[in-house]
């Protein structure tokens, strides 16, 4: 019988880490670790309390985990840079990547942003090999981590899949416009993207979007598709449910 991958989330007590935990049932086995208890833990999930500050505290969390998808950060876009972002998104970040390879896991998922390229405000979505475009210091700080996850895939044969998420927030049924660009992604989708980010073989290193199929985006979806396998299942390409 196979064994199912081991997955650590960091951050799983956030919005994300709800979504993917939902939508995945017991397709991996869990570790959840976040600065806060998680409790209602199923069969398949473990859950430790975790400071990404702390980088020994990180290895230890990865000690035995096949990939870690990391979520935790200060996700706003204001977040002010000596408060939070130095000790999460950068120093947390690194401490994630490092916690990895001496652990020995074979990957790391980055929850990148959108902001990353929200710089970027013409008609064409934009490609995931464009350089870079932040327009706060939060999108600068999501840059650090995907060339980050460079260093680590080319110097220590850690891969590393970054995701420019946007908000996961896409809703079929809500009152759209299909000629507005959409940069969000629905839960399923979500879901469906970070599992492809797992499970893919033969990957060493890439960057993709994290939006659902829209008929006008910000990002090329299709870099995904072809990375990934990726198939996105809602967005305003597709009819409102």
């Amino acid at each position: 019988m196979e064994t199912k991958p081991h997955v650590l989330i960091t951050g799983a007590a956030g919005l994300v880490g709800g979504i993917v935990r939902q939508h995945w049932s017991d397709r991996y086995r869990l570790r959840l670790a976040d600065i806060q208890p998680i409790s209602d833990l199923a069969d398949h999930e473990e859950s430790v309390e975790l400071d990404i500050r702390d980088l020994e505290a990180f290895t230890e969390a990865c000690r035995e985990v096949d990939v870690v998808l990391h979520l935790a950060a200060d996700r706003s876009p204001s977040a002010d840079f000596y408060e939070t972002l130095i000790d999460l998104n950068l120093i947390g970040c690194y401490n994630g990547f490092e916690a990895a390879r001496r652990s020995g896991c074979r990957r790391v998922v980055f929850a990148s942003s959108i902001n990353a390229v929200l710089g970027y405000r013409g008609d064409q979505a934009v490609s995931w090999d464009v350089p870079v475009f932040p327009q706060n210091v939060y999108g600068a700080t999501k840059c650090f981590g995907e060339a980050l996850g460079r260093v680590y895939a080319d110097q220590h044969d850690v891969s590393c899949i970054s995701v420019r998420l946007g908000s996961p927030r896409f809703d079929q049924s809500a009152d759209w416009d299909p000629e507005k660009p959409s940069h969000e992604i629905s839960p399923r989708d979500t879901a469906q993207l970070f599992a492809c980010c797992i499970d893919v073989e033969n990957l060493n290193w890439a960057v993709v979007p994290g939006i659902s199929r829209h008929k006008k985006s910000w990002q090329d979806v299709e870099d995904a598709c072809r990375a990934l396998g990726y198939q996105p299942q809602d967005g305003t390409a597709f009819p409102r449910a």
